[in-house]
């Protein structure tokens, strides 16, 4: 299931064959956590690349009384402190689940076996740090262009999970109050 849920997951930037994606599931696990699990503490390094296959949860750095949310993940996305995980550095970001989630997760050390000739992994690696790139200046621009309404439009058009987001990790993912996102939401703001 991990195999072909990762294969739909890439195939929109690099076609591979289930067999590839069968050899990375074996290097992982999966595991369910309830809500609110911190996957990833502040001030520590990231050990594992996560990809939910069930679930949600986002990267939120504590801020004046308040933590901010700087990213969301949804089903069949990845979860993870990207930056940690590759720099071996630690990292203000806090991983956490949003809801209860069903996880697949790989340690850094198994991930690392991933760049083995056969394994295709240092393709997949780069694809999807370019995927990450790409999604991070796309999310710059809409801050500096756009509305929060217009950019929770367009959210709730492109991923209508995003109502299962919790309202205050949306709204600091907006950049606005929970009572902004509230208006927003009632159709009172415009």
């Amino acid at each position: 299931m991990v195999a072909q849920l990762l294969k739909e997951f890439f195939d929109p930037y690099i076609k591979l064959e289930l067999q590839v994606w069968r050899n990375f599931e074996q290097l992982g696990e999966v595991i369910q956590y309830p809500k609110e699990t911190i996957l990833k503490p502040a001030g520590t390094v990231e050990k594992y690349m996560n990809f939910i296959m069930e679930g949600s949860g986002g990267n939120l750095i504590w801020k004046k009384n308040n933590f901010v949310c700087i990213d969301i993940s949804f089903d069949r996305d990845f979860l993870n402190d990207y930056m940690s995980f590759t720099t071996r550095q630690p990292t203000p970001i806090e991983v956490r689940l949003f809801e209860d989630s069903t996880i697949f997760r790989i340690s850094y050390q198994e991930f690392q076996k991933t760049f083995a000739s056969d394994a295709k992994g240092e393709k997949v690696t780069r694809i999807a740090a370019e995927a990450s790139f790409i999604y991070k200046q796309n999310q710059q621009i809409d801050l500096l262009t756009k509305t929060a309404r217009e950019r929770y439009l367009e959210m709730l058009k492109t991923n209508p999970n995003i109502t299962r987001t919790p309202l205050k990790y949306l709204a600091s993912y907006l950049g606005i109050t929970p009572q902004s996102l509230s208006r927003i939401r009632s159709g009172k703001l415009s």
